[in-house]
Parts: structure tokens; sequence; C-alpha cells
């Protein structure tokens, strides 16, 4: 995902910051992997074919894999190795992909990276992206929207309304909209599932928007009464003034992950074309940038599974979001 984000992790890190990490499962790769021939250290499996980089991304708007191209011819020319794109329909299908070892590489939401681990994907993050050209803290908020005109001005008032949120496995669109409708003192505890197995509340109605632009977008159309969406799209409806924003709350960055079953040799040349993987070093690289890429990439920071322990500690206190293990 290549979208603009800032900011700083304030009372999200103080809730969860006395409780208990929630341990990675342990997971198994696909039987289809190609095992490498080579012993010793360097052994191990690619998710296709020995030399192929295969690269998943979070399917959050239209044009994702466009997007993400710039990177992927990137990796290539530093490592040597071929990347293929691995398409996906939505969350669950990338989560899927990596727990089956289908991939090598991913680009996710934190979220997507802890949900994929709790189910055994074999994943190390090593670098979050950057979305400002000035702040170099890669997170960004979830923001909470509503209608522009609404009445409604805090999010003790989504009581009894219909709440808009991207996906069940969005970070910023789910998993952090409960978060701030639990401060706000609504019931964020399930209390069944709708028809196609989505959770249902007490306190609110649940519609899921497929993408960020969706919910802002049925939010804005007063199909929902009180909306969830990364800070770029929320901001960007309340500048063309379609929505107004009433709530935000910090979420870390999200990751590229590669997977720990490569061959290590593999492993080292795409982790460090990764965390290397500056604005100006993409550029210089003479890959091709599309207009996506161009729009919201800002480099990376390093990081490793350390800087998502406040999602792994979150997802143990919201069970309606499914992410624990």
């Amino acid at each position: 995902m290549f979208l603009s984000r800032t900011k700083r992790l304030g009372a999200v890190a103080t809730f969860v910051a006395s409780l208990a990490a929630v341990a990675a499962l342990a997971g198994c790769s696909s039987s289809g992997s190609t095992s490498v021939s080579d012993q010793g250290a360097d052994k191990g499996t690619w998710a296709k074919a020995e030399g192929t980089i295969v690269f998943g991304a979070t399917p959050d708007q239209a044009g994702s894999d466009a997007n993400v191209k710039p990177i992927e011819d990137y990796i290539a020319k530093t490592t040597g190795y071929k990347v293929e794109y691995y398409p996906t329909a939505d969350y669950t299908a990338l989560i899927a992909a990596a727990v089956a070892g289908k991939v090598d590489v991913t680009t996710s939401g934190a979220l997507q990276y802890v949900m994929a681990i709790n189910k055994g994907a074999k994943l190390d993050p090593v670098a979050a992206q950057l979305n400002s050209p000035t702040v170099k803290d890669p997170g960004y908020y979830s923001e909470a929207i509503v209608p522009a005109g609404s009445s409604i001005t805090s999010l003790a008032d989504a009581k009894g309304k219909t709440v808009c949120f991207v996906d069940p496995n969005s970070t910023s669109g789910f998993l952090f909209g409960l978060y701030q409708l639990h401060k706000a003192g609504l019931d964020v505890n399930a209390t069944g599932k709708d028809a196609s197995g989505n959770p249902t509340f007490a306190d609110f109605k649940v519609h899921f928007a497929g993408a960020h632009d969706k919910s802002e977008q049925t939010v804005a159309s007063k199909q929902c009464d009180v909306g969830f969406a990364e800070d770029t799209i929320a901001e960007a409806g309340a500048q063309k003034g379609e929505v107004k924003v009433i709530g935000k709350e910090y979420v870390p960055g999200g990751p590229f992950s590669v997977s720990s079953t490569l061959p290590a040799e593999a492993k080292k040349k795409v982790t460090e074309a990764l965390q290397g993987a500056t604005l100006d070093a993409v550029k210089s690289s003479g890959v091709t940038l599309t207009p996506g890429f161009s729009k919201g990439y800002f480099g990376v920071k390093a990081e490793n599974a350390d800087y998502y322990k406040t999602i792994t500690d979150l997802c143990s206190q919201i069970p309606a979001a499914k992410c624990a293990k």
C-alpha cells in the first residue's frame, strides 16, 4: 500500500502496554514449494521456483498491482532475481497465500501481517513504509468519518447507527475502528454473525465496504452514519466537503515481509533490497515509476516484529477482530 500517512502512537500504546504479547504460531509452507538443492546454511524453499521471487500485495484500492510494480522491478534489478506479482482478490486471499507459502515477499497492512503469522505464515517483517516525504515515522491514522452536515460529533453518538468498515481483515478500517468505538464506550463484543459470516454487534449495525475509498464514498452518500478509513482517503473526502473527521487513532505502518523459508542468501539479498528502497534509490535504479507509486511512496524504515507488538496485543483484547491466534 503506497499511501501518505503520518504521526504518533498516543493512547493505543498506553492501553496495551501492560498486556502480554501473543506468540506467533508455527506454520507450514505450501507443499508445492520448490526446494533448493544447495545444502547447509543456504538450504530453503522458494514459493514458486528457484530464482523467482513471488510478490504479494494488499489489494486495498484500484491499481494496487500497478502501484507496487516499481518495487518489484527494483527488487529484480537489485537482487538479480525474477519477480512475479501474485494477484489476490482481497485481504483474506493475501493472508491465505502467505500461510500456504505461495509468496516470498508481501506488502500489507500491519493487521494482515499479524493475522498471517497467527495462522502459521512464516514471514519476517523487515521494513515499514514511510508515508510522508518529511516525517520518518512509518505510522499513519485510522480516521472516523461522518457525512458532511451530520449531527454526529463524536463516536459515542454511533450507538444505534450504521457503521461502515473496510474489511474484517483491515488494520485501520476494522481493528482500529473497533478500538475507537470501544474507547467511546460502545460494546464491541460480537453478538453473532450475519449471513456472510461477518460479526454483528448490539450497539451498532455493520456494513463492510470492501476498500478504504469505498468506505469513504459509502459514508459520503449517507448509506452509513459513521465510517472508518485510513487518513489519506478520509482527509481527501473531507477536503472535498464529502465527509468530516470526528476521530483518529495511530496505526503502525504496514510492513514489507520476507518469507523466513527462503534460502539464506536469497533472504539476505531481498531484505537488503527492501531496507535500502529509499525513494531516491528506486528512482535512480531506472525502473519505470507508476502514478500511484509516485504519489504515495516515500521510502522505508527498517523494522522488525517488535514494532507490531501493539497490533498483537490489541488483537488479544478485541476478540471480534478474530486476529489473535
